[in-house]
């Protein structure tokens, strides 16, 4: 095991699981690999790369796999797994996909390549920036194409199906798009629900101010 993620409150048999999917530096800080980039973590730095590349965990074969679990970085993924772990008799039929910092076009084209049939979970931030995230993934996977558009800092504008639709950054999400545009895509997001991310609600439970 590794001991920063047994200070975060990570059960032994989450780290066994991910336990091929990152390596540690010369100083002991976790590294989780995104193509030739890094995703980062120490006690006093979270670096999340921009990256068209993926981290992935889990089940690499992907015929086999039966639910997709897509986030922003390695340690929500870890997180959300820490949380969920119970829910799961066993967890050989998941894949964990990590995206970075930002959702690129070439990423959104492999996940439609690859996942288009598969169960998906989102488990992007509650920021403005995960629930945008959101809405991206979810309207790939299924083919159909929309256009985001953010108009200062109130407002966010989605051109779908030639309609535009507008909300506020602080009303806008996945299932408010769906209501108003009157469309299911059928990909469930979920969110911690006192935390911007799962890993920020991990640490907060370890009592780890970071």
């Amino acid at each position: 095991m590794h001991p920063y993620l047994s200070r975060l409150g990570i059960r032994p048999e989450v780290q066994a699981y991910f336990r091929s999917f990152y390596r540690a530096d010369d100083l002991g800080n976790l590294i989780f690999p995104y193509g030739d980039v890094l995703e980062h973590f120490g006690f006093s730095f979270h670096h999340v790369p921009l990256t068209d590349d993926c981290w992935l965990a889990g089940n690499l074969h992907f015929p086999q796999v039966r639910r997709v679990i897509l986030s922003t970085s390695a340690l929500d993924a870890v997180s959300w797994l820490n949380k969920k772990y119970h829910s799961f008799s066993t967890a050989q039929n998941l894949l964990f996909v990590a995206l970075g910092a930002g959702i690129s076009s070439v990423q959104l084209g492999w996940i439609r390549e690859n996942f288009s049939c598969k169960k998906c979970q989102l488990i992007f931030g509650k920021d403005l920036l995960g629930r945008l995230a959101d809405l991206k993934v979810a309207a790939v996977l299924p083919g159909w194409p929309l256009s985001l558009y953010l108009e200062g800092e109130e407002k966010v504008l989605v051109n779908f199906r030639s309609r535009n639709f507008c909300f506020s950054q602080e009303t806008f999400s996945l299932s408010a798009f769906e209501r108003e545009a009157g469309v299911r895509f059928g990909v469930p997001a979920s969110k911690p629900l006192n935390h911007n991310s799962f890993f920020e609600e991990l640490k907060a439970e370890a009592g780890l101010l970071i």
